[in-house]
C-alpha cells in the first residue's frame, strides 16, 4: 500500500505496543531470533541445516526485483518459510506435517523463478529428514 505523496505516515497507538512497528512504501521486515533450544542441548545438525536453508532462502527471495516475483508468490513464499521456522521448535521433534506443508507451499510458489533453483533445492535438501 502506498502512502499519497504529503500524506499522513504516522503511527497512531492507543495504549501498548510490543514488537515492532514500521511504516513506508511498500516496507518489508522481519524478524529472525536464533537461540540455543531450553535446557543448554545443542539442537540437531538436521535442524540448524534447515534454519540456514530458509534464512539462505529469505535472503535470496530479499534480493530478487520486484518484476522476478509476483507479490502473491512472494507472499506465500514468505509465509511458508515462517511456517518452517515455526514449526521447528526448540525443545523436542519438529511437527512433520507442517514442515512438510511448508516445504511444499515455497516450492510450488518459488518453482517458476529460475534465479532460486537452487535455493529451493537446497531447502528441499534440508527438509529431507522430515520426509
Amino acid at each position: 500500500m502506498s502512502t499519497p505523496h504529503g500524506g499522513d505516515r504516522r503511527v497512531h497507538v492507543s495504549g501498548d505496543v510490543t514488537g515492532n512497528i514500521q511504516t513506508g512504501d511498500h516496507a518489508r521486515a522481519r524478524f529472525i531470533q536464533h537461540g540455543a533450544p531450553p535446557g543448554g542441548a545443542e539442537e540437531p545438525p538436521e535442524v540448524r541445516r534447515l534454519r540456514q536453508a530458509v534464512a539462505d532462502l529469505r535472503e535470496r527471495l530479499d534480493a530478487l526485483s520486484p518484476g522476478e516475483l509476483p507479490a502473491p508468490a512472494a507472499e506465500v513464499a514468505a509465509g511458508a518459510l515462517d511456517e518452517v521456522d515455526d514449526a521447528l521448535p526448540a525443545d523436542g521433534e519438529p511437527a512433520l506435517g507442517r514442515v512438510r506443508r511448508a516445504v511444499f507451499a515455497v516450492s510450488g510458489a518459488l518453482a517458476s523463478v529460475a534465479a532460486l533453483t537452487e535455493a529451493v533445492r537446497s531447502l528441499r535438501d534440508a527438509a529431507a529428514p522430515w520426509f
